[in-house]
């Protein structure tokens, strides 16, 4: 079986935010309300791309978003509706929208050795010299982002962090004014592994923005970051789109579709 696995928040789907940075053409459909308030778009194109994909392939949403954050995503509820889902960086596998166990507890097993997320939390914020720290969020208990005060928060304090979070085993992400702290050991591809495994899964296409999604796209038969994408300001080398912004996730689903349709025509 063929599958595409993918990233989704500045990848597939695309805030406000960065619609007005890289462009829009005002025919984006919302798929994510908070507190009744429009917050995630996709492109009708992209949308149809993806339907059609499902219809053909595994498609699995793969993304640091946490099971409720991804439950928000009415696309992935209504339309289109995967049998997995990878969230909290690769903590949770979703089977049908409820939580694969036998994964759970893969995980807990996994973070026996890594500094635990309470420890993690006090060591981060012991450095809220500056009052940068607006929120801190836990994670579905195995991660934890911060929102940011941009004005606030400097270079150096996050190469402070960096190093900080290297030397304990955890990695870091910055996407936008959320500051993520994942175990290293958690990874997307990790769980993408695992069910590439359990489901037999052949070929499979991957796709992502972030640093989080570098093992991801290349450990993918054929992985791909949009243009605008974090991970190729240190990984240029990889592929890429044309097309930055909202675009850029229509580049992606047509060169899903175009391989697997040249792959089925040899």
């Amino acid at each position: 079986m063929n599958a595409f696995a993918s990233d989704l928040d500045r990848t597939l789907i695309f805030s406000q935010r960065m619609l007005a940075a890289y462009g829009s053409d005002g025919n984006e459909e919302c798929i994510e309300l908070l507190d009744g308030k429009p917050i995630s778009y996709i492109s009708p194109k992209t949308k149809e791309g993806l339907k059609e994909i499902h219809e053909d392939m595994c498609f699995i949403p793969v993304t640091t978003r946490t099971i409720e954050q991804y439950k928000r995503i009415q696309l992935f509820q209504e339309d289109i509706v995967p049998e997995y889902a990878i969230t909290s960086n690769g903590g949770t596998i979703l089977k049908r929208g409820e939580v694969l166990k036998e994964w759970t507890l893969h995980v807990e097993g996994m973070l026996r050795n890594s500094t635990p997320l309470e420890e993690m939390m006090k060591k981060v914020t012991a450095l809220d010299d500056t009052k940068w720290i607006k929120k801190i969020k836990p994670g579905d208990g195995v991660f934890f982002y911060i929102i940011l005060h941009t004005d606030r928060f400097s270079s150096e304090r996050f190469s402070e962090l960096k190093k900080l979070s290297d030397h304990v085993g955890w990695q870091m992400s910055l996407q936008g004014r959320k500051l993520y702290f994942i175990p290293k050991v958690l990874t997307k591809w990790t769980a993408l592994r695992y069910l590439r495994e359990e489901l037999g899964l052949k070929d499979i296409c991957t796709a992502g923005d972030s640093i989080l999604d570098l093992e991801l796209i290349t450990n993918g038969t054929y992985g791909i970051a949009p243009l605008h994408g974090e991970v190729l300001e240190k990984f240029p080398s990889l592929h890429q789109t044309k097309e930055a912004g909202i675009k850029a996730s229509e580049e992606i689903v047509e060169k899903v579709q175009s391989r697997y349709r040249n792959v089925e025509a040899i």
